[in-house]
Formats: C-alpha cells, sequence, structure tokens
C-alpha cells in the first residue's frame, strides 16, 4: 500500500489523490490511452474557474444548449454515472474547442479535460500492442499545454464544494 503525500500544500488534496488511486480513479484505464489524472482547483486555468462560477450561478453559459448537457462517457474514461459538461473557453480559439468541465451528477465531482475530442484509433496487431500504440499516440495529439484525459478537480473549500453540489444537483 502506497503511503498518502503529506508535503503537499494542500493535505486534502493529496489524501483525495492516494484515496482516488487506492480506489483505481486515478492513472490509466482500460487502455484507451486516455488516463485519469488530479489537478489542485487552483492550478486550473483561469478560464476554468470561471466556467465553475458559472455553474455555481447557473449561467449565462457561453453555449447554452451545449452546456449543462448529457456527457455520454462512451469511452469510460470516467468513473460509471451520468455527467453533465461545460465549455472551458480556450485562449486563442475561436470556435467552442475542446476543453470541457465535466460534472458527475451524483457526487457532484468535477473533472477537466483539454482534449474532449480526441481519440487514438489504432488499427492492426494485438490488443496489447493497440494498447501501448495508442497510449503512445494518444499524448502527441492534443494541446501540448495539458496531458491527454481528465483531471479530477481536488483542493476546493468545503464552501465551495457545497456549492457546486448544491448548482449541479438542482440541474440533474
Amino acid at each position: 500500500m502506497v503511503a498518502p503525500v503529506t508535503s503537499s500544500e494542500k493535505y486534502d488534496m493529496a489524501i483525495e489523490e492516494h484515496a482516488m488511486r487506492l480506489h483505481g480513479m486515478l492513472g490509466r484505464g482500460g487502455g484507451m490511452g486516455n488516463a485519469l489524472y488530479s489537478i489542485d482547483y487552483d492550478k486550473l486555468p483561469p478560464e476554468a474557474r470561471h466556467t465553475i462560477s458559472l455553474i455555481i450561478s447557473n449561467g449565462p453559459f457561453p453555449y447554452p444548449v451545449k452546456d449543462g448537457s448529457p456527457f455520454g462517457n462512451n469511452f469510460r474514461d470516467l468513473p460509471a454515472g451520468r455527467y453533465l459538461e461545460y465549455t472551458v473557453p480556450t485562449p486563442g480559439v475561436t470556435n467552442r474547442g475542446a476543453r470541457r468541465i465535466v460534472a458527475r451528477c451524483v457526487s457532484a465531482q468535477l473533472f477537466f479535460t483539454a482534449c474532449h475530442y480526441e481519440r487514438v484509433h489504432v488499427q492492426g496487431g494485438t490488443q496489447a500492442q493497440k494498447n501501448l500504440e495508442r497510449i503512445t499516440r494518444t499524448g502527441t495529439v492534443v494541446d501540448p499545454e495539458w496531458r491527454n484525459g481528465f483531471y479530477i478537480i481536488t483542493g476546493m473549500s468545503l464552501d465551495l464544494r457545497h456549492a457546486i453540489s448544491k448548482a449541479i444537483k438542482a440541474v440533474s
């Protein structure tokens, strides 16, 4: 068993990461090439923090038809459950872009991704070869500032967590 990290600026973030690793919620899953990482709320891009504030206030959202709509989790990158997705504006991009905040309805956990549409498909070879190639190539396809996959957002204050939970449960 791996001991929790306690030298973090935010002790709760280290505890959350440790618990998620123990329950298989962090790391690479299913051979898809995407992985689940964690990120401290304060380390999110400012546009993502702004999107979270819009979630709490129920908008107005930049893409009202799409923001707050169901996220399919078709590739099973995230734990099982129902999710809603919200646009995170990408600097320098004039369309909706690929950055999102994805909210888990039942627990109001938030995830950030910079590669909402990116998937690497590999043809030919054994399943093990495909998985390895998918993992190798996936990290080279997306926004160079972010790894391909989802980041569970940790290190939030209890007040912020409660506000997010209230907002997500009101719309889901």
